[in-house]
């Protein structure tokens, strides 16, 4: 049961990882389309700012369960390389609080941002002003999925830590 919630949450992180990172086509065609009507047509545009801040936005976001996913968030590993792989998750569970508390409240207050942007209808104060709570909503989403994956991870490494226990009391 436990392993079956722990393929869905690396599921779920894989392919909203992947298919986000397919976002970066429309992202480039905008920016490129913006600089030629630009500098070549002297016609900026006032509107691909404000949905490319919200593209990248949604990129970075949306990649965050994912890069903790294949482990590739900055750590501090000189401090933990020599040390075994129980060690380490040892480390990760006594660290995984500071992750957790932090994660947690940028999760609680994006996810009322989310509702009050949805209520409101709230739009960017630009001259084109798109509505941003969809962006908001996919923000949510992609912290409690991030959430999600170090949830995940803290499984792992008490399954990790409890399997070596138990290997050493057997002994």
């Amino acid at each position: 049961m436990i392993q079956r919630f722990l393929r869905l949450i690396d599921w779920l992180n894989e392919r909203v990882g992947k298919i986000s990172g397919w976002l970066i086509i429309p992202l480039t065609v905008l920016v490129v389309y913006d600089v030629v009507l630009r500098y070549l047509f002297d016609r900026p545009t006032i509107w691909v700012f404000d949905i490319n801040i919200q593209i990248l936005g949604i990129i970075v976001i949306l990649s965050g369960g994912y890069t903790l996913l294949h482990d590739g968030h900055v750590g501090v590993d000189a401090l933990v390389i020599y040390l075994s792989p129980q060690k380490r998750a040892i480390i990760d569970l006594i660290t995984s609080l500071f992750f957790f508390f932090s994660v947690g409240v940028v999760m609680l207050q994006a996810i009322d941002e989310a509702w009050f942007a949805l209520q409101t209808k709230e739009v960017f104060t630009s001259t084109f002003a798109p509505p941003i709570y969809p962006f908001k909503i996919i923000m949510a989403v992609g912290i409690i999925l991030l959430f999600l994956q170090g949830v995940a991870k803290f499984i792992r490494d008490l399954i990790k830590v409890a399997s070596k226990d138990m290997k050493g009391s057997q002994s």
